[in-house]
C-alpha cells in the first residue's frame, strides 16, 4: 500500500540574492556576452546601442514580473498552508517530465528572445523598432515565469494541493470546501477534481489530472466524495 506524502513546509519569504545566485548570473552573462561578441561587431553604432536599449527593457519587464509573481506567491502560501504535492505534466506518471518542460520551454523563449531582437534590429536601420517591445514584453513575463516555476520546484502547469486547498499556474486559490476528488475511471494515475463555483448558483467544473499513487491516496482519502 502506498503511504501518504509529506507534507511541505514552503517558505513564504522571498530568498536573499546569495553568492551561488551572482556566479549562476555571471556564467550566464559570459556566456550571452560571448555569443553576441561577432553580432555586435558586425552591427552598427546605431544597432548596438538599439539592441542594448532592448535588453534593458526585458531586464526591467522580467524583474517588475518577478516582484508581481513574489508578492502572489506570498499570499497564496499564507493562506494554502502546506504543500502536499502537485500534479504531474499531461498524462506523465511522474514530474520528471514537467520538469523537462520547464526548462526546455526556458531555452526555448531564451533562444527566440535573442533571434528575434538581432532579427528585427537588422531589418531597422533608421528607426528604433518600437512594435518589438510588445513580443518583449509577452517573451519576458513568460521567461520569469518560467524562472520562478523553476524556484518553487514547480512544474511546468501544474496544479498544487495544500492542507487547506488547491491553486492553479495561475495561483488561483480553491479552497478544499469547494472540491471533490474521485477516482478517474479511464486512467490508472488520474483522479477527476470536481469544482464548485465561487458564484452563488454557479456550475462546477470537473478536470481530469494525473499524480503520483501517494499523492492519489492522500487526496482520496481526506477529500474524496466520501469524506466530503
Amino acid at each position: 500500500m502506498a503511504s501518504e506524502p509529506e507534507l511541505e513546509l514552503l517558505d513564504e519569504r522571498p530568498q536573499q540574492f546569495g553568492l551561488i545566485h551572482l556566479m549562476g548570473l555571471m556564467t550566464v552573462l559570459a556566456l550571452a556576452f560571448a555569443l553576441l561578441a561577432p553580432l555586435f561587431r558586425a552591427m552598427s553604432g546605431r544597432q548596438a546601442i538599439y539592441v542594448l536599449l532592448i535588453l534593458l527593457i526585458e531586464a526591467a519587464i522580467v524583474a517588475g514580473s518577478y516582484v508581481y509573481t513574489s508578492s502572489r506567491r506570498q499570499k497564496l502560501l499564507a493562506a494554502a498552508g502546506r504543500r502536499v504535492g502537485q500534479s504531474n505534466f499531461g498524462m506523465a506518471k511522474s514530474r520528471a517530465f514537467g520538469r523537462l518542460a520547464t526548462v526546455c520551454g526556458l531555452l526555448f523563449v531564451a533562444i527566440g528572445q535573442v533571434c528575434f531582437t538581432i532579427m528585427a534590429i537588422w531589418m531597422s536601420y533608421d528607426h528604433f523598432p518600437w512594435m518589438l517591445l510588445v513580443s518583449q514584453f509577452q517573451l519576458g513575463v513568460f521567461a520569469s515565469n518560467a524562472m520562478m516555476q523553476l524556484r518553487w520546484d514547480r512544474d511546468f502547469g501544474a496544479i498544487e494541493f495544500f492542507e487547506n486547498g488547491i491553486a492553479d499556474a495561475t495561483h488561483q486559490f480553491t479552497p478544499w470546501e469547494r472540491i471533490v476528488v474521485r477516482p478517474s475511471k479511464l486512467y490508472e494515475h488520474g483522479v477527476n477534481l470536481h469544482v464548485q463555483s465561487a458564484i452563488k448558483h454557479g456550475g462546477a467544473t470537473m478536470m481530469t489530472i494525473f499524480v503520483s499513487d501517494e499523492l492519489k491516496q492522500y487526496l482520496l482519502k481526506h477529500h474524496g466524495e466520501e469524506t466530503s
